[in-house]
C-alpha cells in the first residue's frame, strides 16, 4: 500500500502489529476500499510550470538486502479496474511527457541543442513494446539512451510494476539503459535514475502468471 509521504517505509515489522491491522480491517471494508484507491486517486493535471534545476533527485532508495515477505492475505474488495486504469494511464503519459521535456533541458544546459531536439517519446511516436518510453543521449554525447518512465503520486519508496518485456530490455541493453522514476507528482514532481538492468537494483516478484496447455 501506498505510505505516508515524508516517512520512508518500514521494511520489518512486529506480527502482532499485522495481526492488529488485519483484525481492523476485515470489520472495516468501507475503510480498505478507500485506502486501497487513495494512493494514486488524485487525477493528474497537466505539466505546470517547473523548476528544472530541482527536479533530479541524485540519491537513489536504498535497497534491503533481505525482506521476509507477509503471508498472502485473501480479502474481498470491490475495484473499479476501468477506472484506475485509465487513471494510471493517463498518470504514465503525463510522467513520460515531463522526462522528455526535462532531457531536453538537460541537454540544453549541457550546450547540446541538437540532441535537445532530437529527443523522441518513443511510445507516443511508435508505440508500445519497444521495452521503453523515451529515446535520448547519454550525457551529452551522441550515445542513445534509452529510458523507461514510472511515474507516482506516491514518494520515492513506491513499488512499480515491470512487464517481462521491460525487463529483458534492460538486460539486453543494459550500458545504454535508464529507468526514470518519477515520483510526487502532483505536488512537486522529482526524478531518480537507476542505470543499466533493472534487477540490478531493485527486488523483482512475480505478480501475474501465464497458463498454458502445454
Amino acid at each position: 500500500q501506498p505510505y505516508i509521504q515524508g516517512y520512508k517505509p518500514a521494511f520489518n515489522y512486529q506480527s502482532q502489529l499485522k495481526r492488529v491491522v488485519m483484525a481492523y480491517l476485515a470489520g472495516h471494508q468501507s475503510d480498505f476500499d478507500l485506502m486501497l484507491d487513495s494512493g494514486e486517486s488524485d487525477q493528474p493535471g497537466a505539466l505546470k510550470e517547473v523548476d528544472w534545476t530541482r527536479v533530479l533527485d541524485e540519491e537513489r532508495p536504498e535497497r534491503v538486502p533481505s525482506v521476509r515477505q507477509p503471508d498472502r492475505e485473501f480479502l474481498a474488495r470491490k475495484i473499479c479496474f476501468s477506472e484506475r486504469e485509465a487513471r494510471n494511464r493517463q498518470l504514465g503519459e503525463l510522467g513520460e511527457e515531463f522526462v522528455v521535456e526535462y532531457e531536453k533541458f538537460r541537454l540544453t544546459q549541457a550546450g547540446r541543442e541538437d540532441l535537445a531536439r532530437e529527443v523522441e517519446w518513443s511510445s507516443k511516436e511508435k508505440g508500445d513494446g519497444l521495452g521503453y518510453d523515451v529515446r535520448s543521449f547519454r550525457g551529452n554525447s551522441d550515445e542513445e539512451r534509452f529510458i523507461e518512465v514510472k511515474t507516482t503520486n506516491s514518494g520515492k519508496y513506491q513499488s512499480f510494476f515491470i512487464s517481462g518485456n521491460e525487463l529483458d530490455f534492460s538486460r539486453q541493453n543494459s550500458t545504454q539503459y535508464s529507468l526514470y522514476r518519477v515520483y510526487s507528482f502532483n505536488k512537486q514532481a522529482r526524478l531518480f535514475r537507476l542505470p543499466g538492468a533493472l534487477d540490478d537494483h531493485v527486488h523483482i516478484e512475480p505478480e501475474t502468471f501465464r497458463a498454458s496447455f502445454r
